[in-house]
């Protein structure tokens, strides 16, 4: 059993999905249960052609505006793909400007691995792409999918610092930069970081450090 169950419910009279855990699962048990939503045309989609399509002929694309800090996992994942180091993958594809201030932004506008309008990387892509769904959700999944992805987030700055990937931070962050680091240095001392820097893969995530007390 992967201790995932996706249902639909309702919230002060607006519907939307929730999630149910069971523990022992996963962060992957959760991205199994999560990736068939995105092509499931039955669930209501915002930004869908109709509202109702598969997320891979979305009609706006957040992958061209998107801000993306991948989680440590992905990022691995996405270096050995590319046949890079760390530090060769963090000069090539990350944003200079926001590795000035002190952030691991990728290339945006659009997403640097966007080719056709299509993810270049899709099997490694990061949690917050993983988990974008244009559809309305319960809070306590909306708040246990925030958790994890700026848990991972958090991380991936947290070993960038470690590894010397990121200089010393210069001046010159936007108000918007700053709220980014404000909130990963708010998860940075978390479990779930820790987690993800102990972690090879996402099989070796609980989702018990996500998850509200009962």
């Amino acid at each position: 059993m992967s201790g995932i169950a996706i249902y639909h419910g309702s919230e002060a009279g607006q519907p939307g999905l929730g999630i149910q855990v069971s523990l022992p699962a996963t962060v992957q048990d959760l991205l199994d249960a999560w990736q068939p939503l995105c092509d499931d045309p039955t669930i209501f989609k915002q930004y869908a052609a109709g509202n109702h399509a598969l997320c891979k002929g979305c009609q706006l694309n957040c992958c061209h505006t998107a801000y993306v800090i991948p989680d440590l996992v992905s990022f691995r994942r996405m270096a050995q793909l590319m046949g890079l180091t760390h530090q060769e993958f963090v000069a090539r594809y990350f944003q200079p400007e926001k590795l000035a201030v002190g952030l691991m932004r990728m290339i945006p506008e659009p997403c640097i691995f966007l080719q056709d309008d299509i993810c270049s990387i899709y099997p490694v892509r990061s949690l917050i792409c993983r988990f974008y769904l244009c559809t309305p959700l319960l809070g306590s999944t909306e708040q246990l999918i925030y958790k994890i992805a700026w848990s991972g987030a958090a991380a991936t700055q947290l070993y960038a610092q470690q590894q010397g990937l990121l200089p010393a931070p210069a001046p010159g962050a936007s108000s918007f930069d700053l709220l980014f680091l404000n909130l990963l240095d708010e998860y940075r001392d978390s479990p779930g970081v820790e987690s993800f820097l102990r972690a090879r893969d996402y099989r070796d995530i609980s989702l018990h450090h996500f998850l509200e007390p009962a």
